[in-house]
């Protein structure tokens, strides 16, 4: 009987043995990658995205990201993230981190294309799960929730810091995020740097400028508030670490504003770094951040008292907070082409900031805010559409920003139709042109270029056409913009430069951006434009400048560049819109009010989501967005803390 065991159990040992062996031998049989090391690109916001991904025989073992052009800041968070999550999750499946779609999209793209070179099936790894999301609701309690981590909500969630240590900040991306990221600096006036340059700027003028901007379209008293609260809020910036500098108009590029009020305290190190040292000071004061953690709604009570917020934590649980009062600063609402189309029809441009989808306004609206203001949008300068980065990134590389140059000067501009459309000389009014560019058809437009005026630039450089810095020269005027420099010693280098564009031209000549003509009716043709009405408007505009009359806009004609010499290049813009400027209508307090001006207990509405500054359009002078952001963020903060302490 023992034999017999001994022989079943040797049997079964032996079974046993050969099903390891077979599913071993299965396993290997099912090897999905080649193992090794591959590397692969994508077009990201700025350049190429390199990454490098290294698989062994099952599985994705890591992701690194080679090199990218990306902005500092804004690309943190995806750039360490996904690469992270594709590797936890071994899945393709990973949403983009908000505010940085179209890098964490490079970054996929470009993991996509090593999968493919090690053999993986990327249909699978798109459809593979990620992690579960619990069920499980946490619940918290505040004085103050901020909804928004930009300007307005940072500059908020610190003053109300400053009166209560129980104030949180919920931010939807994972960064710091919003236009405030991005611009160059607020206005004030009266303000502390302005008296020490001596060039203090009046109230009265401030005041006049926001006027004539709305036509009167405006919440006059609120105006009037912030700009009585302007000179405070940059003592205060100063005093919580941000370094501003007051700069001459037109420092910037903006050409058109030479010699104007000097309004603009301009970023010293940038608006990234300067909402992070908000947000470090907030912290300082016994604040809480959550980044990644967007609000999805309002909570009210019975009588319409708005007493917290619902979010979505970074792990996709559920978050209620449960607070005294809530400040929305979540940017407008230029990253949501539902919205935008709502608003404005057909004709809208997507925002700068992909981030800024309009939650906090109708989270507001939710709550019986009224609306206002939901008409404005920040139109300045011009820009490519997405598909024509990518096409003049792929065909120039990082040259591609050159080909804004021309726009800072009064070369020509034809719309779709090849109409004439504007008054050249004043296309570094950034505001005005940029709506001139956004009312044409499908806000489009081309700027014309001869061999003439590229051989001269080619020999003397731009300052030849027209000198834009050469006033600032032994006056060194600086701020960051984009979080980049702006430096009147390098922009006057930089104009007095000799360069030759042809090239670059040349090579862009297949991206739907740049097109060629040896004749006028040649380059018509490739534009696709009608060459009748187009060779007209030459016509009439070199008439213009040869008679020293412009009979169609009055523009300076001393100042406008000639179309004459073969071969032609026209250059194609769009519009550009930096945010939205408006959607809940607001008090002086910042306090959101319904249909009949009354306030909504415990809800304050600050930054972009907030009407009532602006009428159609930007105002004509520098800063004033964001001063508004900072100004109202701050009152917003402080009123909070005052009405939980009645």
């Amino acid at each position: 009987m023992k034999k017999i065991m001994r022989r079943i159990s040797v049997i079964l040992l032996c079974i046993v043995m050969v099903l390891s062996l077979a599913a071993c031998g299965s396993q290997e049989s099912k090897s999905v990658y080649k193992a090794g090391t591959y590397t692969a690109s994508a077009n990201g916001k700025n350049g190429e995205v390199k990454v490098e991904a290294t698989f062994t025989g099952d599985k994705i073992q890591a992701v690194k990201i080679l090199e990218h052009k990306e902005t500092a800041g804004i690309a943190d968070a995806p750039v360490k993230s996904i690469p992270e999550k594709i590797v936890s999750n071994q899945s393709l499946a990973i949403d983009t981190v908000s505010g940085a779609t179209i890098t964490s999209q490079a970054i996929l793209t470009a993991v996509e294309d090593c999968v493919k070179q090690a053999g993986g099936d990327v249909d699978s790894l798109k459809a593979a799960k990620v992690n579960a999301v619990s069920d499980k609701v946490e619940e918290v309690s505040y004085d103050v929730v901020v909804i928004g981590a930009g300007a307005a909500g940072s500059s908020a969630a610190l003053a109300a810091s400053e009166g209560s240590d129980s104030v949180l900040l919920l931010e939807k991306t994972a960064s710091p995020m919003g236009a405030g990221t991005l611009a160059g600096g607020m206005f004030a006036a009266e303000s502390s740097l302005q008296k020490q340059a001596g060039k203090t700027v009046d109230k009265n003028w401030i005041f006049d400028e926001y006027m004539k901007a709305s036509a009167g379209y405006m919440n006059s008293v609120l105006v009037r508030t912030i700009i009585d609260e302007s000179s405070e809020t940059v003592d205060w910036l100063i005093d919580n670490g941000m370094q501003l500098n007051l700069v001459d108009a037109g420092s910037g590029f903006s050409f058109a504003n030479v010699g104007r009020p000097s309004t603009l305290h301009g970023y010293n190190e940038g608006g990234i770094a300067a909402i992070t040292k908000l947000i470090k000071q907030f912290e300082g004061n016994n604040g809480t951040v959550m980044f990644s953690t967007p609000a999805t709604e309002l909570i009210t009570d019975s009588s319409g008292k708005v007493t917290g917020v619902i979010a979505t934590k970074e792990d996709g649980s559920k978050l209620k907070v449960n607070a005294k009062a809530v400040i929305i600063a979540t940017g407008g609402f230029g990253g949501n082409q539902e919205m935008l189309k709502e608003q404005f029809g057909d004709k809208y441009t997507i925002g700068e900031v992909a981030s800024c989808t309009g939650d906090g306004i109708k989270m507001a609206w939710s709550a019986g805010a009224a609306e206002y203001g939901t008409a404005t949008a920040h139109y300045f300068w011009e820009t490519f559409t997405g598909e024509e980065f990518g096409a003049l990134i792929g065909a120039v590389g990082d040259d591609f920003f050159s080909l804004t140059d021309f726009t800072f000067y009064p070369h020509l501009r034809v719309n779709k139709l090849g109409q004439r459309y504007c008054d050249e000389t004043t296309v570094t009014d950034f505001a005005t042109h940029g709506a001139q560019v956004h009312m044409q058809p499908n806000q489009t437009e081309y700027l014309v270029l001869d061999t003439g005026i590229l051989e001269q630039i080619t020999e003397k450089g731009y300052v030849s056409v027209e000198d834009h810095f050469g006033t600032f020269k032994g006056n060194r005027n600086f701020y960051m913009e984009f979080n980049e420099p702006n430096d009147t010693d390098e922009l006057i280098e930089k104009e007095n430069t000799p360069k030759d564009y042809a090239p670059l031209l040349e090579s862009a000549l297949n991206t739907g951006v740049v097109f060629k003509g040896n004749t006028l009716e040649e380059l018509a043709q490739n534009m696709g434009i009608d060459g009748g009405t187009f060779t007209e408007s030459v016509e009439q505009y070199n008439t213009a400048i040869q008679s020293g009359k412009d009979d169609m806009f009055y523009s300076d004609t001393n100042r406008l560049v000639p179309v004459q010499k073969g071969p032609f290049y026209a250059v194609k813009y769009v519009a550009r819109n930096l945010s939205t400027l408006g959607g809940v209508a607001i008090n002086e307090k910042i306090e959101a009010v319904d249909g009949n001006g009354a306030a909504i207990p415990g809800l304050y509405v600050a930054g972009a989501d907030a009407g009532g500054m602006y009428g159609k359009s930007y105002v004509n002078f520098e800063g004033g967005t964001l001063g508004f952001a900072y100004t109202s963020g701050r009152l917003a903060g402080q009123n909070a803390i005052g009405y939980i302490n009645k």
